[in-house]
């Protein structure tokens, strides 16, 4: 009687071929030690996949397209949401901010994949065109906030956009360095905080300053290390 072939397997290899390219990258990574690790054969990597590239591939990809949802989610939802008042603009951007990045850090060894490309110069061009992408949901937000009364009404869209998206960015390259969680809604709120002093209007400002306070207690929000590029962007529990 033949042998039926495992209908997990695709997902098996899948989680030991990430698992493998975290630790050793994708260059460094050897098919037959993912099908090993999945405790599956060679010919059977082989009937999924037609290399490790292709494999890696499908992870990006759907890595991507998980971040992409709740990137892409951001301008929408804001169009459709009634704030009563700047308070609850507030708590729904923060909301958007934390949902993000708790992702990437449940993700963060495949985050941090991402993010240097797979340790591969082939593929760091992929993070950029998602940068890119984040960056014009950014500007889409601040359109929309400043026809709202929440942002200055004299804003270079792109160039705030650039700046804002650098400092998500930063953040998140840093945060996937890390071996303990930090406090995420600590951090974002302040970021928050530092975002709105630049581009938030007088009304918006206002509604901040009495915060301050509440933002500059004990987590702190990690400071660049170097020079952010202006079209970099990652806008978007512990295991």
């Amino acid at each position: 009687m033949p042998r039926q072939s495992d209908p997990h397997a695709k997902i098996k290899l899948l989680t030991a071929a990430e698992e493998e390219f975290v630790e050793h990258g994708l260059d460094r990574a050897k098919v037959e030690d993912i099908s090993a690790r999945a405790g599956l054969s060679k010919g059977a990597f082989y009937l999924h996949f037609a290399s490790k590239e292709d494999a890696f591939k499908q992870l990006v990809e759907t890595t991507l397209a998980r971040l992409a949802h709740f990137v892409d989610a951001i301008p929408r939802e804001e169009a459709n949401e009634v704030f009563e008042d700047m308070a609850r603009s507030m708590e729904f951007w923060l909301a958007k901010d934390l949902e993000i990045f708790e992702f990437i850090w449940q993700n963060r060894g495949l985050m941090r994949l991402l993010l240097e490309g797979g340790s591969s110069l082939r593929y760091r061009h992929l993070m950029d065109e998602f940068a890119e992408r984040t960056r014009h949901v950014i500007v889409q937000s601040i359109a929309l906030g400043a026809g709202r009364g929440f942002y200055r009404d004299d804003l270079d869209s792109d160039l705030a956009s650039a700046f804002i998206a650098g400092a998500y960015d930063r953040y998140a390259r840093q945060l996937v360095q890390l071996a303990k969680k930090p406090d995420l809604e600590g951090a974002l709120r302040k970021m928050q905080t530092m975002v709105v002093r630049g581009v938030g209007s007088d009304a918006l400002l206002a509604h901040v300053r009495p915060r301050a306070a509440a933002v500059s207690g004990d987590s702190p929000v990690i400071v660049p290390a170097q020079p952010v590029g202006p079209t970099r962007a990652l806008a978007g529990g512990d295991r």
